[in-house]
């Protein structure tokens, strides 16, 4: 089944959103926040700079300015997003006016006023209320699609650095602190696997909706030396943490985990390993995590997934198939079954990292925005879903 399919932004330019799992779109479903470059075809440097923008989700209007910044990247570009406070401002992050360091900005739109954080944010609460700062440094050394380029990682020589970690920032003072190091992370994990004796970073982190507890994911860099035939370049051991650094769950020891999505406080959406292997799972974040595999003939590859609104159907997407085809989907978690939304053209890439993966996300409005090169441009596309999901993703 097809849905109907729009592009927002210009047949000219290369715009596009980024990632999956952030709110792309204001609460009235009117302005849709973008990033827009003047180049695909290869990694960000120093001195490139994005434009940040809306455009108008009803079609009609030009994309419009509001700042620049040199801190971003193709696969999550600024950590641009809409607060959930219902102030009107945005979130980004940028480089400092002196050029050494990054900061994070909480804009108003309408009004232009500008407040910082003191050091860039990975994840918001949904509130509004609390960030997190991880190290974008050492993410750039790691994967270039997922950090910033301005500078070397200062802490590069250091595997498990104590002085570096997750940073939990109050975005009312803008202040962060310390919450837990990589070295106390990598201490509960160092003896299960020889990997993370080496060099780790945090990939992704992400509050749950009332940013109570937060999930990590805890990977070591490549080894150097050349790696057998079929060993992953790295491994991922997940854990649940309280904001305030209490009660550390292992949610996922080292092995494969991926993509996810929190469904309420308790409960997250995860590929990864888990007792029927590698699957997409409902995950229970207790003290003995609780895994229930949904669907094993239908969720046969890792993708981007999110739950809708009421929790009722799970936005999908696939990695290019044997035709560089890419598939979106939403998923009737009530009936058990997927509904395919469409498929489009990847094409090839000489950077691994500056691929456009679809990263759907749900609008206020219960229909879907993604980004897509089906085109001969990075493009930003609404699909409206609701004949599909009716009412109940709203």
């Amino acid at each position: 089944m097809t849905v109907p399919v729009t592009r927002l932004s210009a047949a000219d330019q290369h715009v596009f959103f980024a990632y999956y799992d952030v709110p792309a779109a204001d609460p009235a479903a009117k302005l849709h926040l973008a990033h827009r470059v003047p180049f695909r075809d290869r990694l960000p440097t120093a001195a490139d700079e994005a434009e940040l923008g809306t455009l108008a989700l009803d079609g009609r209007g030009e994309f419009r300015p509001f700042a620049r910044t040199r801190a971003w990247n193709f696969q999550q570009g600024a950590m641009l997003q809409w607060l959930g406070d219902g102030s009107g401002r945005v979130f980004y992050n940028e480089v400092r006016p002196d050029g050494k360091d990054y900061r994070g900005v909480l804009h108003d739109l309408r009004t232009g006023v500008r407040s910082f954080t003191d050091r860039a944010l990975a994840n918001l609460s949904r509130d509004g209320r609390w960030g997190i700062g991880i190290d974008f440094d050492r993410m750039h050394d790691f994967r270039p699609g997922y950090g910033y380029a301005l500078r070397d990682d200062p802490r590069a020589g250091v595997k498990h650095p104590a002085d570096d970690g997750v940073w939990i920032c109050d975005l009312r003072s803008g202040q962060s602190r310390l919450m837990v190091s990589l070295a106390a992370l990598q201490e509960r994990v160092r003896a299960l696997s020889p990997l993370f004796q080496e060099k780790v970073l945090i990939n992704h982190i992400t509050f749950n909706p009332s940013a109570s507890r937060l999930v990590l994911l805890l990977r070591n860099f490549p080894p150097a030396e050349p790696r057998p035939k079929g060993q992953p370049a790295w491994r991922t051991a997940v854990f649940t943490i309280g904001r305030d650094g209490s009660d550390p769950r292992l949610l996922i020891p080292p092995g494969m985990a991926s993509h996810y999505h929190w469904r309420d406080d308790t409960t997250i959406l995860f590929w990864s390993d888990g007792p029927q292997g590698a699957q997409l799972y409902e995950i229970k974040d207790l003290p003995t995590p609780q895994f229930t595999a949904l669907d094993i003939p239908f969720f046969k590859r890792d993708g981007h997934c999110s739950y809708s609104r009421d929790g009722r159907w799970i936005l999908y997407d696939s990695y290019p198939d044997a035709k560089r085809m890419q598939t979106l989907w939403v998923y009737d978690l009530a009936n058990r079954r997927g509904h395919e939304v469409g498929k489009f053209f990847s094409p090839v890439v000489p950077v691994i990292d500056i691929r456009c993966d679809l990263h759907p996300r749900w609008l206020p409005d219960g229909r879907v925005s993604f980004d897509s090169t089906h085109e001969p441009f990075r493009g930003l596309y609404v699909a409206d879903v609701r004949g599909v999901t009716g009412e109940s993703a709203r």
